[in-house]
């Protein structure tokens, strides 16, 4: 019995600091990712930079089915040989969801949407 167990694939640990890659203030976050009025509630967009790998694209994908990559720099000043990824707090597990993205080594950080 002990055996099988020890043969069992191992998670891989988690790492706290990609928290810190996230510049998002969840207070203002309820539980389904909307922020606002109780009659006025909207969904926040964040947006980072991926190498512009299809291969990278596809795990950002699997990751968070809101994304949408999109042409430009955007705030997160992405380089000409990145993409810059957009997604949106209104989906399910959302705080899972980042917390996932900037655990992938090629995100340096998340930064929220401005609008304008």
């Amino acid at each position: 019995m002990t055996l099988l167990f020890a043969c069992q694939p191992q998670k891989p640990s988690e790492k706290p600091d990609a928290w810190k890659k996230i510049k998002l203030d969840f207070k203002r976050l309820d539980a389904e990712g909307l922020t606002g009025p109780p009659k006025g509630k909207v969904a926040v967009n964040y947006e980072f930079c991926i190498p512009a790998e299809p291969k990278r694209w596809r795990q950002v994908q699997k990751i968070d089915p809101t994304a949408q990559k999109n042409e430009g720099k955007g705030r997160a000043g992405c380089k000409e040989s990145q993409w810059l990824v957009i997604g949106s707090t209104n989906q399910k597990n959302y705080q899972r969801v980042l917390f996932q993205l900037a655990s992938l080594p090629y995100v340096a950080r998340i930064t929220q949407v401005v609008w304008e």
